[in-house]
């Protein structure tokens, strides 16, 4: 069964990353999101400006822990190509837990692995998952919850 999960998180990874930092386009909302996060890190601050607090600050504080990590453009090339990349790794591991939840539902290895490649071949998904959202960073952290709730005494 590892393998299997391995395999299915290879091919999710391979379809997210192709052409990742091509396609869709730079938005907006993936700059506000990429400020945010490099203000926090830079000056503490929730956001640069004071009286804009609009989203709950968890995400950007993730994702500037992990331009923290990774010295923030020093590698990928820009803010928002690591916040990609960033997105990338919230996938992999949304794909991981997708499977496991739908393993422990089902009892079948078939379950998981008909969600996962749902998951990773949705054209919906792959637009919107390559996107620095704080959408796709709730939707690891729900994944990750309702697995907790599944588990086994």
């Amino acid at each position: 069964e590892i393998l299997v999960v391995i395999g299915l998180v290879i091919l999710s990874t391979v379809l997210h990353a192709n052409n990742m930092f091509g396609f869709p386009y730079y938005e907006n909302d993936e700059g506000t999101y990429v400020s945010r996060a490099w203000n926090f890190i830079q000056t503490g601050q929730l956001d640069v400006y004071t009286y804009r607090y609009d989203h709950a600050p968890a995400g950007w504080m993730l994702l500037g822990a992990w331009f923290a990590l990774t010295g923030g453009e020093a590698i990928f090339g820009s803010l928002l190509e690591s916040g990609r990349v960033f997105m990338l790794i919230i996938h992999m591991a949304s794909t991981v837990l997708l499977y496991l939840i739908a393993r422990r539902l089902s009892g079948s290895t078939t379950a998981g692995v008909v969600a996962v490649v749902i998951f990773a071949m949705s054209p919906l998904g792959i637009y919107f998952q390559r996107r620095v959202l704080l959408d796709n960073i709730m939707i690891f952290w729900i994944l990750l919850a309702v697995l907790v709730l599944l588990r086994k005494n």
